[in-house]
């Protein structure tokens, strides 16, 4: 959006809950890429059109399975401290630990080496090649913490006791459980050109969505990020600034149980078919919507749009068509079986999503048992098998980290995948992916990409719902914040301010 001009003292932010950790390794949601992305800072980073741009670093690329990474001169953690090589090293190597659990392990699955061979010099050394890693280290995965700060809190590294310490245009402020995380301006952040005119950002969570309209209309919420569906958008018309930017996201039913009435590829296709996603967003999205044609949006094609766009074209519509899917599952003898979908009881955009696929599963002849849980508790699903056992799938509103086609279709389609909850698999589909990591040439990864792409819509071990524009709200007096979905991965309030 539009450059701010005016100094702005302080502004409240809201997410659909409160951040949970600023430690990188766990960072899996909104709440806490809201907050990180203004606080740490990587190697690389992305620009909001998703292109990977340099960041703390500058690269080149010896050979394909050499990295080599200079800090640029200046660059000071918030204390002052210049970052190290020691601390890029310290940093990346704790993704890779599977000893502390983190999310991004498997990103840096062709990783030989990570070293410092030099005071402000990082040197990657890989298997194989590995061109995924680059758009990786320009999001979650690629945030540097201060190894000393991080010993030296331990435990308590992350959250509110132990707090963290980067190298961002903003730095860590008060942060109190049930209250507010609170993001203050870096007056002494080591680029001369980056000089963000709000001083403070205080970002709470709303879970209510009632609630946060309210908020957003009265003035005592000044911005959000909307990532899905906001039954309530229609009140804000007139009374705040709506911007649509380019999502990167897609709205899905993720399938978790490989023995369930979904382990057969007829059934998801089935279902996917009878869907009204027309209704859906028409209603719950108020057209800020689009019916998908693969898993993944227009919006990640941050490079090669050309091949991505010829290929997303070339791929089949898809429409509601009732008799198809009684067709596809016939025979099959799923008349009477339960399907069980987790939702969030207490979100009217979830409950009416699980609305919609119990409609759609009921019309090919399967009984449907819902699950509601509450905002709170429905990250158990992504991260506790346990909490997921029982359930068929559940919703999501789902990212890469990166703005390439095969950031978030590696996370389901790889057997090793973060995301890949039922055990997924298909080799054509590992083949391509395999192929598009190793490829320097960008129109080349693409194509193998997009042949990925085409291979996953068919089997669909997700089914995806719609996809949503990347919505950006805020008070009539504010501008300046990136609009794109970009806002997960890189500051996205640094041009952010008053309106003359």
């Amino acid at each position: 959006t539009e450059k701010g001009t005016k100094p702005v003292d302080k502004i409240t932010w809201a997410t659909y809950r409160e951040v949970g950790s600023l430690d990188p390794i766990y960072a899996f949601d909104y709440p806490e890429n809201t907050a990180i992305a203004l606080l740490c800072e990587g190697l690389l980073k992305q620009n909001p059109l998703g292109e990977v741009v340099p960041g703390i670093a500058d690269a080149v690329y010896p050979d394909d399975t050499t990295f080599v990474f200079t800090i640029k001169p200046g660059v000071t953690f918030w204390n002052g401290d210049p970052v190290t090589a020691a601390d890029v090293v310290f940093s990346l190597d704790r993704q890779r630990n599977p000893e502390l659990g983190g999310f991004y392990g498997a990103t840096f699955s062709r990783v030989e080496s990570i070293t410092a061979t030099a005071a402000d010099e990082v040197t990657i050394k890989l298997t194989e090649p590995d061109y995924f890693l680059l758009g990786e280290l320009a999001a979650t995965p690629g945030w540097i913490v201060q190894q000393k700060y991080v010993e030296a809190a331990g435990v308590d590294f992350g959250n509110p006791n132990g707090g963290t310490m980067c190298s961002g245009s903003y730095k860590l402020g008060d942060w109190a459980v049930g209250e507010q995380l609170s993001a203050v301006r870096n007056d002494t952040y080591w680029d001369p050109a980056v000089k963000p005119l709000v001083a403070q950002i205080d970002i709470v969570g709303v879970t209510d969505a009632t609630a946060r309209t309210a908020g957003l209309i009265s003035g005592d919420i000044d911005g959000t990020y909307q990532f899905g569906a906001l039954p309530t958008i229609d009140q804000l018309k007139d009374k705040v600034t709506i911007t649509d930017g380019a999502g990167w996201n897609v709205d899905a039913f993720i399938v978790s149980n490989a023995d369930g009435v979904l382990a057969d590829a007829k059934v998801r296709n089935a279902l996917s078919m009878a869907l009204d996603r027309t209704s859906y967003i028409d209603n719950v999205y108020h057209g800020r919507a689009t019916v998908p044609k693969s898993l993944v949006p227009p919006g990640t094609w941050g490079y090669s749009r050309d091949v991505f766009a010829a290929a997303y074209e070339a791929l089949p519509e898809v429409t509601q068509d009732l008799d198809g899917a009684k067709a596809l599952v016939a025979g099959l003898g799923i008349e009477g079986k339960t399907l069980t979908i987790g939702f969030v009881g207490e979100d009217p955009s979830s409950s009416a999503e699980a609305a919609m696929y119990q409609t759609a599963a009921e019309a090919i002849g399967l009984n449907v048992e819902l699950k509601p849980v509450t905002a709170d508790q429905y990250i158990n699903f992504f991260i506790d098998a346990e909490f997921r056992k029982g359930v068929d799938g559940f919703f999501t509103v789902n990212y890469g980290d990166y703005a390439d086609p095969s950031a978030l279709m590696a996370t389901f389609s790889l057997p090793d995948g973060s995301q890949n909850y039922w055990g997924y698999t298909n080799p054509d589909v590992v083949a391509a992916f395999e192929a598009a990591r190793s490829l320097a040439d960008p129109d080349a990864r693409a194509a193998k990409v997009v042949e990925a792409q085409a291979m996953i819509m068919q089997d669909m071990p997700w089914i995806p719902s719609v996809f949503p524009t990347n919505t950006l709200i805020t008070n009539k007096n504010l501008t300046g914040a990136v609009a794109s979905f970009a806002y997960m991965f890189a500051p996205w309030a640094n041009d952010l301010g008053g309106r003359t």
